[in-house]
């Protein structure tokens, strides 16, 4: 890599970390690994969900489905709950705003490894063939 690429690459670190959309994501980071609620909900549900494997794989003679039954509304409930976090919503939204930008950022590196990249959709029903 040559000193022009390196300086390139630092300058787009530098704008990535000025831009609002990770700042945005950090913000939503910290609050997202601070909820403490949203954790115990979590980890609640990993733990139900790992009770309802268990006893999903017994032999089916052996199945309590009053159980299954339970860990199952139980799973729904924790899942509808964890589902309106504000946090987790919020995490969500900066994740996929960063994302986009990772996004263009990669098919700026590809154009510029393949600028006939450019007409690809990736979608073959769309194309004559590949070159």
């Amino acid at each position: 890599m040559n000193e022009a690429m390196r300086n390139a690459i630092e300058a787009m670190k530098k704008a990535l970390s000025e831009s609002d959309e990770l700042k945005a994501y950090n913000a939503a980071k910290e609050a997202y690994d601070k909820d403490e609620d949203l954790a115990k909900l979590i980890n609640e549900y990993n733990v139900q969900a790992t009770l309802l494997e268990t006893e999903g794989q017994k032999p089916e003679a052996e199945r309590d489905t009053a159980v299954i039954e339970s860990l199952s509304a139980r799973l729904r409930e924790l899942y509808d709950t964890i589902s309106e976090n504000k946090s987790l919503a919020m995490m969500r939204e900066a994740e996929s705003d960063l994302s986009a930008i990772v996004g263009e950022i990669n098919r700026a590196v590809q154009l510029a490894i393949d600028p006939e990249s450019a007409n690809c959709t990736h979608d073959c029903s769309t194309c004559g063939g590949c070159h």
